[in-house]
């Protein structure tokens, strides 16, 4: 009764889905503890947590980038392509509008959250004389802003390659 439904289309289209995710939220992950070293001072809890994102994030990164194509090149006889007729690209545009439209959403709203977070982060480091923790945030703030900011606006580009 199912053999005419092809379940190829839509678990590659799940998989894409969850790669847009777990890319952010591993990135996301990965930018927060090399903050969270800036951060720690000398609280072994912290510095732990930092450790631990630092090193298992990027390795997450890479397990979501290449894992679904190692499952398939290991796990199925061969590569699973959809259809000519059915085709991936019937899903692609509204995923594309959808997440384009998504991300112009948090572009707009991060924007002047990081020229805020970045006239903070100098406010804090002009107060910051003689306290080495509090420099230590001002430049991690005043050097992470700028760099938060060219990821953003390079992100989309950086997703598409390595979701391609």
């Amino acid at each position: 009764m199912l053999d005419h439904i092809d379940a190829t289309e839509p678990l590659l289209v799940g998989i894409y889905y969850i790669q847009l995710i777990l890319i952010f939220v591993c990135g996301v992950g990965f930018l927060f503890g090399i903050f969270m070293f800036i951060y720690a001072f000398k609280n072994p809890h912290k510095r732990r947590l930092a450790y631990v994102l630092t090193v298992f994030m990027p390795i997450g990164l890479l397990c979501v980038i290449h894992g679904p194509v190692l499952v398939m090149y290991y796990v199925f006889k061969q590569p699973a392509t959809p259809e000519a007729e059915l085709g991936l690209m019937l899903f692609v545009p509204s995923l594309e509008i959808a997440g384009t439209k998504l991300y112009e959403g948090i572009v707009r709203i991060t924007q002047p959250l990081l020229v805020a977070v970045f006239i903070i982060g100098v406010a804090v480091l002009h107060h910051a004389s003689r306290i080495p923790g509090r420099k230590r945030i001002g430049y991690g703030i005043f050097l992470g802003v700028p760099f938060l900011w060219c990821l953003m606006k390079v992100g989309p580009s950086i997703v598409k390659v390595l979701t391609s």
